[in-house]
């Protein structure tokens, strides 16, 4: 993959993981979760949980230097 290319999956992952950590965060506050408004339920630690983790992944795939180009 294209160190460019790479970079911008990888952003790009770490966006969506973010979104995903924000929404189960909040889940209760928009409407969509089903514990109560006063309860951070295991679906909501679930999502928060694995957003940080796609974040993280996205991050080390934006990040992570590139290999040297092999001399032709």
């Amino acid at each position: 993959m294209v160190a460019r290319n790479r970079r911008l999956v990888g952003w790009a992952v770490a966006v969506a993981g973010a979104v995903l950590a924000i929404v189960g965060g909040l889940a209760d506050q928009l409407g969509l979760g089903g514990d109560g408004p006063d309860k951070f339920g295991p679906s909501q630690v679930a999502a928060v949980i694995a957003g940080v983790v796609i974040v993280l992944a996205g991050l080390a795939l934006a990040l992570w230097p590139a290999r040297p180009a092999e001399p032709s």
